[in-house]
């Protein structure tokens, strides 16, 4: 395929649609400017390479014209001395310059041609490249848009779970709840010893008062025996 089959090609593709479409845009757009970028320095090779074959062409054109010219002069200057077969011979001669100046005054204008075809797709290939890379960059900030906003967002579901805040005073709460428990064990042992020791106090003054009734009863004896 030709320089400008190719070219043509790379232009004609829907960069939006095939960037929209694609499963990673930012590596399809590297590889859809690669492209661009082999293709703008093979046209640059080729308008540089034109340029210069068009100056060629020009050069033998204004060479053959000049020649031509020449020849004209010159057969005015045998007729003039009488001398009519030299100015025929020299007529000849005019009659091929100009033939070759005519033609390569063709091949010319087709180089010319050719040379500003080439750097119009310079022009479209530079436009497409440049519009490429801005469209990369815009993917680029926004998938780094979009990965911060998706840490932004798995921070916020972590604080709304449970912030470190509320894990300290959730663990405050139990180590509280461990002090309270041990502090009412404390309580409790201690409530029920004291408690044991006033039953044992009161069991025993009862049964002294117990006696000292029966004594007043005149039962102590009673009891004895």
């Amino acid at each position: 395929m030709s320089i400008f089959g190719r070219i043509r090609d790379l232009l004609s593709a829907n960069i939006n649609a095939m960037l929209d479409s694609a499963e990673d845009p930012e590596k399809m757009a590297d590889e859809y400017i690669r492209q661009l970028t082999s293709q703008l320095y093979e046209a640059k090779t080729n308008v540089a390479a034109a340029m210069a074959d068009a100056t060629k062409l020009n050069n033998q054109e204004t060479r053959y014209t000049v020649e031509a010219d020449s020849w004209t002069r010159k057969a005015e200057a045998a007729l003039r001395a009488g001398d009519e077969e030299l100015a025929k011979a020299a007529l000849g001669r005019k009659v091929q310059a100009g033939k070759l100046a005519t033609q390569y005054k063709e091949q010319s204008d087709q180089q010319d041609a050719q040379v500003e075809q080439l750097q119009n797709a310079l022009v479209q290939l530079e436009s497409r490249l440049a519009e490429v890379r801005a469209r990369r960059e815009l993917i680029i900030a926004k998938k780094n848009r979009a990965q911060t906003q998706e840490a932004i967002q798995r921070t916020v579901r972590g604080i709304s779970e449970a912030s470190p805040m509320d894990k300290l005073d959730q663990l405050e709460e139990r180590v509280d709840d461990r002090l309270n428990r041990a502090e009412a064990m404390n309580q409790l042992q201690a409530g029920t010893l004291e408690t044991r020791f006033r039953d044992l106090e009161r069991d025993s003054q009862v049964d002294d008062e117990l006696e000292a009734l029966k004594r007043r009863m005149g039962q102590s004896d009673q009891s004895g025996s």
